[in-house]
């Protein structure tokens, strides 16, 4: 089985066994294949960051054909296999339909819904949660069960193009949460609603940048590493209220927070593709 998980700026797709049992231990490694591109580059005229490719990710705009086909051969590998897609980009969703189209995969791919989870979202509105938000959700309850963590509530974080930080109560129920920008969308805000700030890469944000900033990119990067790890501690810090509740964490800058939330804390770097490997509500 593919999974693909879409989000606001690429995908992820890979190849795992064809449905994980509720027992299963989630595989070590996870082969990725990546397409990226900038949320809201269009919009930023200044000098934007460089990006290299790797023979398991390309950089793109949004909804550029040749990329999406190239991502589709490359986890497909030849074989005729089921895809599962997740999507949170209603853009790049009707370009990745239409690329599979192309490749006459349409016939096996489910495009998964909140309806298709076996789990109670507690909101107003469930058709409006981020699906990647309910699949990490998911994912993040076996992980923890599969850590022998007695059962209880959880918070779940996505470190993404946006950073959410959820919580589920003591009866599995998927409450929402809090969003706030990522790194990357951070640096890319930055640089577009301003004169003079440079457009930074994401990765001069890592763990411990200088402080305090001697030029303009350290200060950028001090200030948005405080932003993204500060908020989310000051978040998880509210949910626990002095409790020991387990913190799963995720997402492509989720490193940053691992080490500066207290214990206990587990990561698990691609649990919305996991959690598309889970067995579905129907």
């Amino acid at each position: 089985m593919i999974v693909v998980d879409i989000g606001n700026s690429g995908l992820r797709a890979a190849r795992v066994s064809d449905s994980l049992e509720e027992s299963s231990k989630f595989p070590d490694q996870l082969d990725v294949f990546k397409l990226s591109w900038s949320a809201i580059g269009q919009q930023i005229h200044k000098a934007k960051p460089q990006t290299i490719d790797s023979t398991q990710e390309r950089w793109s705009t949004l909804g550029d054909p040749d990329a999406l086909r190239w991502l589709i051969r490359s986890v497909a590998q030849g074989e005729n296999t089921p895809w599962r897609i997740a999507s949170v980009h209603r853009h790049a969703q009707r370009h990745f339909a239409s690329a599979l189209q192309h490749e006459a995969i349409v016939a096996d791919a489910r495009w998964v819904t909140y309806r298709d989870l076996p789990i109670t979202i507690s909101v107003e509105h469930p058709e409006r949660v981020g699906i990647d938000r309910l699949l990490a959700a998911r994912a993040a309850r076996h992980l923890l069960r599969l850590h022998s963590v007695p059962d209880g509530p959880s918070i779940v974080v996505q470190a993404g193009t946006a950073l959410t930080v959820d919580w589920i109560d003591e009866k599995d129920r998927f409450q929402r949460g809090a969003i706030l920008p990522g790194v990357g969308l951070s640096l890319q805000y930055m640089a577009a609603g301003t004169d003079q700030l440079p457009w930074l890469p994401s990765d001069r944000v890592h763990q411990a940048p200088p402080l305090p900033g001697k030029n303009t990119e350290q200060a950028i990067a001090a200030g948005v590493h405080a932003a993204v790890v500060g908020g989310a501690s000051y978040l998880i810090d509210r949910y626990r209220a002095g409790h020991a509740v387990p913190v799963v964490i995720s997402g492509g800058d989720g490193q940053l927070l691992r080490d500066a939330i207290e214990p206990p804390v587990y990561f698990q770097k691609h649990l919305v593709l996991l959690g598309l490997a889970l067995p579905m509500a129907h």
